[in-house]
């Protein structure tokens, strides 16, 4: 709980959106997330299209569901629920037969056709009354009956290694979220999952399932889960417990990662550069006039490419804080990635402008 005359601020996470971000910026991550979610076998090079669009044409439509992405030709509906109650049978339902009339409707002369996508519904936290799978009976005016088992993930029964076998870190990073108002007994196991949560992170950032500027955000989310989570905790913390409970948690240092991979590009860049330099020296009897100049060429080349990637990277930053997708201003994170303060600045100029 919060000390008296210390006023408890919470950051207004909002899982579909953070959940939605992730998974647009990686075609593959949502392939490998909806196999995952399904026990699908799509294709990770398949097409991804997003069709949940707020506007269609020139009119203003709602959102009609949480998620609702084409890969590969196959749709897909998923609706996230915060808690286990409610009538989530009704209101999946509308989702998917509302995103079907939207999307998934053709006609021809008289007849219409109307394909449902395979719907979903994670549960972040849940009860013991929170149901397994959903189930649709539908009767039709001319006696047909057609019954439908729609699955259900409750994110608090999943293990972190079984999040992260199952590439469902779009949503394991709201893992800490299924604690609910902590208790002495409950501190050590939510520290445990948080260290447990980062390692999945970094590790998957590193073996390349996820980008580097993908994990820098979903650190980002854990944090702020966490600090929530503490905040809402029936366990006396203080200021300064809290602080030091945070800053003793697994960070990753991805700015530091990030160096290492430009170093490492670097390196190879070099080494590849030296070996065709001497290959084609010898072959023309230029040996050290070739290793010059490909040494020059290619320093050259790295710095103009160093630059255009960092000014890339900067404007992903700036044009989602601008557009509502990021949380908070990205100047600090994108120091700690290590881009330099002028390509930042003039980043920040262009999308302002």
């Amino acid at each position: 709980m919060t000390p008296k005359g210390i006023e408890a601020y919470q950051d207004n996470l909002s899982y579909d959106k953070i959940l939605k971000r992730t998974l647009e910026q990686d075609d593959e991550v949502t392939v490998r997330f909806i196999n995952g979610l399904f026990g699908s076998e799509v294709p990770l090079d398949a097409t991804v299209e997003w069709l949940d669009k707020e506007s269609i044409g020139d009119k203003q439509s709602a959102i009609v569901a949480d998620f609702y992405p084409r890969i590969g030709g196959r749709m897909f509906a998923i609706e996230i629920e915060q808690d286990g109650s409610g009538d989530m049978a009704v209101r999946v339902f509308r989702y998917t037969i509302g995103g079907a009339m939207l999307h998934n409707m053709t006609a021809k002369k008289a007849e219409l056709n109307i394909i449902f996508p395979q719907p979903c519904v994670v549960f972040l936290t849940s009860t013991k009354k929170t149901a397994n799978e959903l189930t649709w009976n539908m009767e039709f005016f001319d006696g047909q009956r057609i019954r439908l088992q729609i699955p259900a993930i409750k994110l608090a029964e999943l293990s972190i290694e079984e999040i992260a076998s199952r590439d469902l870190l779009p949503i394991g990073q709201f893992y800490l979220r299924t604690f609910g108002k902590l208790t002495g007994g409950k501190m050590d196991a939510f520290i445990g999952a948080a260290n447990a949560l980062l390692l999945e992170v970094r590790r998957a950032v590193e073996g390349g399932s996820i980008s580097l500027h993908t994990g820098v955000e979903m650190e980002e989310t854990i944090r702020n889960t966490f600090e929530n989570a503490v905040i809402r905790s029936g366990v006396e913390v203080d200021a300064i417990m809290t602080t030091n409970i945070k800053e003793t948690l697994l960070w990753t240092d991805y700015g530091a990662m990030f160096k290492d991979i430009k170093e490492s590009g670097r390196a190879e860049g070099r080494a590849e550069g030296k070996a065709e330099g001497k290959a084609e020296g010898k072959a023309e009897g230029k040996a050290e006039g070739k290793a010059e100049g490909k040494a020059e060429g290619k320093a050259e080349g790295k710095a103009e490419g160093k630059a255009e990637r960092d000014m890339e990277i900067a404007m992903v930053f700036f044009t989602d804080a601008k557009q509502g997708g990021a949380q908070g201003e990205p100047t600090e994170t994108l120091k700690r990635l290590g881009i330099p303060e002028d390509i930042i600045k003039a980043a920040r100029k262009r999308c302002q402008g």
